[in-house]
């Protein structure tokens, strides 16, 4: 899960903590129903997180994401990370 704003402050532990859920291996579904701010240094981290396990042939999805940050996601033309439920990813 993430947490409230995922910006500067932030970025570091959440990079650790995808990081650490990566090394697990498979596809990673993130919960970001905490989340209500993202930034660039966020989005940044995410896009960070998903280019390692497209590396190992596995995929990021983000789940519950509530409406700034999707709007973000969104503008930025990020919306093949999202996901409108928590089905596994094919």
């Amino acid at each position: 899960m993430l947490p409230n704003e995922l910006d500067i402050a932030a970025a570091g532990q959440a990079r650790a903590d995808l990081r650490a859920a990566i090394a697990r291996g498979g596809d990673l579904l993130v919960d970001c129903s905490k989340l209500s701010f993202i930034d660039s240094s966020g989005v940044a981290v995410l896009l960070e997180a998903n280019q390692h396990l497209e590396a190992e042939g596995c995929h990021l999805a983000l789940v519950n994401v509530r409406d700034q940050p999707r709007q973000t996601l969104e503008w930025l033309g990020l919306t093949d990370l999202l996901r409108d439920d928590r089905e596994s990813i094919v």
